[in-house]
């Protein structure tokens, strides 16, 4: 009996603070409006550092979906009308056998496979241009405003775990609207990238 207790002991950690949670990172890096094809879009890179638990799901072959949320609608003071959402997703995956992470774009469904998950980050890191729907002949004479967002799209998680990951704050991760106002009369300055 003491062998048994002494070998649960021994399994413990000796360093209660060893276990501390790392926090989550994930935000929109340097998010920028620029015109492409007459087609409002957002130029930005997702900073995403996993915690222990999004790195821990990831290594027992959870995928984990980054949503990038964008926002338009037509401006009238306080009140914004017609309101118009599109997303794009991330998901990140890690393959076991061949020991590799994936990134793949679901919109467009372009993939990457990487040997390790800090050249991925890297990757997601770098701007991409993400568009918004906003065409140049929708701009009209109205004021536009157009937000956008990142977060961990908690409903695409596997059935058994979306009750933990919307309490567990180490999957806490909606970050913070960007908001720009955009008018025909600013449109044109606006560095487009034809």
């Amino acid at each position: 009996m003491v062998f048994i207790l002494l070998a649960f002991v021994a399994c413990q950690p000796s360093d209660p603070g060893a276990q501390t949670a790392s926090p989550l990172t994930l935000a929109l890096d340097d998010p920028q409006v620029v015109w492409q094809n007459e087609t409002l879009g957002i130029r930005t890179g997702i900073e995403f550092v996993p915690s222990m638990a999004v790195s821990e799901a990831l290594s027992h072959g959870v995928a984990v979906t980054l949503v990038v949320e964008t926002r338009i609608h037509p401006w009238r003071g306080w009140l914004a009308s017609q309101q118009q959402t599109r997303n794009h997703r991330f998901e990140i995956r890690y393959l076991p056998l061949s020991e590799h992470y994936q990134l793949t774009a679901l919109k467009t469904g372009i993939t990457a496979t990487y040997p390790r998950l800090r050249l991925l980050l890297a990757d997601l890191s770098e701007a991409r241009w993400l568009d918004t729907h906003l065409s140049a002949d929708k701009l009209g004479d109205k004021v536009w405003q157009v937000q956008a967002r990142v977060a961990i799209d908690k409903e695409r998680m596997p059935a058994p775990m979306q009750v933990s990951v919307w309490t567990d704050e180490q999957w806490q991760t909606t970050s913070s609207w960007w908001t720009w106002e955009v008018s025909s009369a600013d449109g044109q300055g606006m560095g487009r990238d034809d």
